[in-house]
């Protein structure tokens, strides 16, 4: 696992959630992670915590209802790339 995306992956875990993250390089969500873990459901939970942490949804607006993709726990989003080249 890269360096960026283990770091973010310890902080998420010491703010009670466990996922997957991974921080995209290339292309039209350059500069955003993706969060996922197939075993949660995206909940207000999720939402209400990532949002506490300062992150926002992929296109820089609050996080909501929506963010997710509609089932399991897998979201876009921008905030924390102090993580970044670390």
């Amino acid at each position: 696992m890269r360096k960026e995306n283990q770091l973010m992956k310890n902080f998420l875990k010491q703010n009670g959630i466990e996922c997957q993250p991974k921080f995209i390089w290339e292309g039209s969500l350059k500069g955003r992670w993706i969060l996922y873990n197939p075993k949660l459901q995206w909940n207000e939970y999720l939402m209400t915590t990532l949002t506490n942490l300062g992150f926002t949804g992929f296109d820089r607006e609050p996080l909501n209802e929506f963010s997710g993709n509609g089932c399991k726990f897998q979201v876009f989003v921008v905030g924390h790339n102090e993580f970044i080249n670390n």
